[in-house]
């Protein structure tokens, strides 16, 4: 799906600037950051922790667009619109993440321990760099 397929069926619509949804949002991002980073991984939760940390993500996504005016709904087009926001944006490492954490969420997919190590470790360094552009998009909002 494309950008304009994207606005065409309602997945990107503008929206008011809320500095408080953004504090939140960031909030809960940094919440399940903090878990992925704290938590015992093993072969057995490693499938659990590569979807929150996706989760925690894809937060910062959002909030990077709810800071621009802008609500999007759908896991994809926000990797889209995420394009044309933000300077060097790694839509196809952040489509291949979307791609591991549906098939773990919605077809029980299992992931490796070694990879979904390696997994988190680039969504967190994706994660980290957002954090910047959301500093630049709203001086008004902090890191929590």
């Amino acid at each position: 799906m494309d950008l304009e397929e994207c606005y065409r069926k309602g997945f990107i619509r503008k929206c008011r600037i809320d500095i408080e949804l953004i504090k939140s949002v960031m909030e809960m991002s940094a919440i399940k950051e903090e878990e992925v980073k704290n938590a015992k991984i093993n072969e057995r939760n490693i499938s659990v922790y590569v979807s929150m940390a996706y989760d925690s993500l894809r937060e910062i996504m959002e909030a990077i667009c709810i800071s621009k005016g802008f609500k999007v709904t759908s896991h994809l087009c926000i990797g889209e619109f995420l394009k044309t926001l933000v300077k060097d944006f790694d839509f196809v490492s952040f489509d291949r993440f979307r791609y591991i954490r549906n098939g773990i969420n919605y077809y029980g997919t299992k992931v490796d321990l070694s990879q979904g190590k390696e997994i988190i470790e680039k969504m967190m360094r994706m994660r980290k760099g957002l954090m910047m552009e959301l500093r630049k998009c709203t001086s008004s909002v902090s890191d929590t």
